[in-house]
């Protein structure tokens, strides 16, 4: 017989980690978020101006 390693379909490892508790700062730091925005706009920006030119 064969070594197969079983597997259960609701097991641990199908779930995503959950985020540390650093990351979960960051993620509602508003600060961060509004320079992240603004970034984030500035790019989408730069691409529709070289597209209308």
């Amino acid at each position: 017989m064969e070594n197969r390693l079983v597997i259960d379909k609701y097991s641990e490892q199908y779930y995503p980690p959950t985020p540390t508790n650093t990351t979960l700062f960051w993620r509602r730091f508003i600060p961060f978020q509004l320079i992240r925005f603004m970034i984030l706009n500035w790019k989408i920006i730069r691409i529709v101006a070289k597209g209308h030119s």
